[in-house]
């Protein structure tokens, strides 16, 4: 048994391939709040909310800049942006009594939906930001891709299991 205990440190890529990097950057990640109908009426006692597979809203990416940087601008670009945020986090192992890591990545395309410049105060961090909406969320975890999420496309797999599936043929397609 490996116990996760931090992450050690990550970087942030974008453009095509996701080969570019983006700068010193602190990431806000989305969250996964499903769309919720409240259910209630005969034969139920009460009420309750119910999510509507696979349906989430808005998610968004949030990057904190310490400059106003070239690539951090080019995300301005009406376009859909690709993000590709890899990172390596810190578990420990009690049985061999070392430390290792394992790496974590989250990939996100989308479209920028706000660009702060930030401050200018000299010998400071300008704090420039960006958020990016996230149509398309995919989270690897050692390698291995745990959460799809591609709302365009209609998909919503976890750990391999595609929910959507049936809804997308239900709807005729495949």
């Amino acid at each position: 048994m490996q116990i996760p205990e931090k992450l050690v440190n990550f970087r942030c890529y974008a453009g095509a391939g996701a080969l570019e990097f983006l700068g010193m950057t602190d990431v806000e990640l989305p969250k996964f709040d499903p769309m919720i109908e409240k259910i209630s009426g005969a034969g139920i006692a009460g009420e309750y909310d119910s999510p509507v597979i696979g349906h989430f809203q808005s998610q968004s990416v949030k990057l904190k800049w310490r400059t106003v940087t070239e690539a951090a601008l080019g995300l301005l670009a009406p376009v859909q942006q690709a993000l590709d945020i890899r990172g390596s986090v810190q578990l420990q192992d009690p049985g061999a009594g070392t430390l290792v890591t394992k790496s974590f990545r989250l990939e996100v395309r989308g479209q920028v939906k706000s660009q702060g410049l930030g401050k200018l105060e000299p010998g400071k961090p300008m704090d420039a930001d960006s958020e990016v909406e996230a149509a398309v969320l995919r989270i690897s975890i050692g390698g291995v891709l745990l959460v799809e999420l591609d709302k365009f496309n209609m998909v919503f797999k976890v750990a391999g299991v595609d929910y959507l599936r049936g809804v997308r043929i239900d709807l005729g397609g495949v």
